[in-house]
């Protein structure tokens, strides 16, 4: 088997609005769980490389992830992961930055 370009799982944690139930007048709490979002690979940042965030922040980085440039947006902020194929977390952070670009897509945590 050859080497695989995106060998990992992008995963990011949602958590749905609470919903008002009219009928006995409760709040139904929304369900928070890690979505799978696409196929990545990850590369830890050992220089100690920096990045400007959307705000301006100067930011070192731990780690860039590259996704297929078809990978659907990561919001600013949200909480993701990255698991091997056998499901092992490999990384866990907080959005910085996410950018498309001609070739493939790239988040910053």
């Amino acid at each position: 088997m050859g080497i695989r370009q995106f060998p990992y799982t992008l995963n990011v944690f949602q958590k749905a609005e609470d919903v008002y139930n009219e009928a006995n007048g409760s709040w139904i709490p929304g369900i928070a769980e890690w979505v799978t979002v696409s196929k990545c690979r990850d590369e830890g940042n050992g220089g100690g490389n920096r990045i400007v965030t959307t705000d301006g922040e100067i930011y070192v980085f731990g780690a860039v992830i590259y996704l297929p440039k078809s990978s659907p947006k990561v919001a600013l902020g949200a909480r993701i992961k990255v698991t091997d194929k056998d499901g092992n977390v490999r990384l866990e952070g907080d959005n910085k930055l996410f950018k498309k670009e001609q070739l493939h897509a790239r988040l910053w945590v």
